[in-house]
This record gives C-alpha cells, sequence and structure tokens, in this order.
C-alpha cells in the first residue's frame, strides 16, 4: 500500500466517523425534542383536565386564575418545541444549500432549552399556587 491509498483510507476513516457522530447527536436532539413535547404536551392535558374539575367543584378563582396561567405556559412550552420540530427539518433541507444552517439549528436548540424551561417555571407556578 503506497501513501497516497493509506491517506485515502485515513480520509474514508475519518468521514466515516463524522457521519456516525452526526448520526449520534442528530438522534439525541430528536430525543430531546420528544421528550420536550410529551412532557409540556401531557401537563397541558393534565392541568386542563384539573382545572376544569376545578371549575366544576366551584373551588376559588384566585387558585383556577394561578392553574390558568401555568396551563399557558405549557401549551407556549408545547408550541415553542413544535415549531422546533419543524426547525430541525429546516436543518436539514439547508445543510448542503446554505453555509449559516448552523444559526437555524442553533435557534433550535436554544427553543428546545426554552421548552424545558417553561415545563420548570410552569410546574414551580403551579406547586406555588397549589401551596398557597
Amino acid at each position: 500500500m503506497d501513501k497516497n491509498e493509506h491517506e485515502m483510507k485515513i480520509f474514508e476513516l475519518e468521514q466515516l466517523r463524522a457521519g456516525i457522530k452526526y448520526q449520534q447527536v442528530n438522534q439525541q436532539g430528536q430525543a430531546a425534542i420528544k421528550s420536550a413535547l410529551l412532557i409540556n404536551g401531557g401537563a397541558s392535558v393534565a392541568m386542563l383536565a384539573l382545572i376544569g374539575t376545578l371549575i366544576d367543584k366551584q373551588v376559588e378563582r384566585v387558585l383556577i386564575t394561578k392553574l390558568c396561567l401555568s396551563l399557558g405556559m405549557f401549551v407556549a412550552g408545547t408550541l415553542i418545541v413544535a415549531i422546533a420540530c419543524g426547525g430541525t427539518y429546516l436543518c436539514g433541507m439547508l445543510q448542503s444549500r446554505v453555509k449559516i444552517w448552523w444559526v437555524l439549528n442553533i435557534i433550535v436548540i436554544i427553543m428546545v432549552i426554552f421548552g424545558y424551561v417553561l415545563f420548570g417555571w410552569s410546574s414551580r407556578n403551579a406547586y406555588c399556587a397549589f401551596m398557597g
């Protein structure tokens, strides 16, 4: 094996390793998006059911109002992460066409993180509403 063939094999292996690394990162990102959608969407449905039950039982309006704020934040988190999911599709399309696709990728990452932050903030808000 001459020097050029050896360098070509090294290049091919580096490309293969980069492709595998990209796939692993992509799968982890998709898992984060699915998790954020699941927790925010599930919390939205649960909070909506709880608010409906509390309205039927004629509980204090102050508590219901505070829980409605939490519901709104859970729904906002779900919407933001759903938009980020579409953004990942755009990133995949633009990656081979536009050199600044990574800017959109960073925006998508920030949106998913913000979805998690909204979940935490909403959960804390609901906890404080129950604790008075």
